[in-house]
């Protein structure tokens, strides 16, 4: 199995995972374009808000639903981790924009 079918599968089991780092990332944007040297401030926030994400995300799941993903192919780690690499990656790409834009604004 490639990465990229990882990713799609992980994007399947991991969508509330998805919408709430979305929304930390977001808002961790929106900072960044109003105050551009804000950012030390976001990856902290960021950094201390995976943990936390992940431990409800891992509460909360059904507990027959891992079985199923790891018949797919998917280990028990690439299960509780690609979405957070996949996000942190995405997390990266977005402050590096929006803190172009807030500097070009100003």
């Amino acid at each position: 199995m490639n990465i990229l079918r990882k990713i799609r599968l992980s994007g399947e089991y991991g969508t509330a995972l998805y919408a709430v780092s979305g929304v930390v990332t977001l808002a961790a944007a929106a900072l960044v374009v109003g105050s551009p040297s804000s950012i030390s401030l976001c990856v902290l926030l960021k950094s201390l808000s995976v943990p936390v994400i992940l431990y409800l995300f891992h509460s909360f799941r059904k507990e027959g639903t891992i079985y199923f993903y790891i018949n797919l192919g998917i280990s028990r780690n690439e299960f509780f981790l690609m979405p957070i690499v996949v996000e942190s990656v995405a997390f990266v790409l977005i402050m590096i924009i929006t803190w172009n834009i807030g500097y070009a604004i100003r």
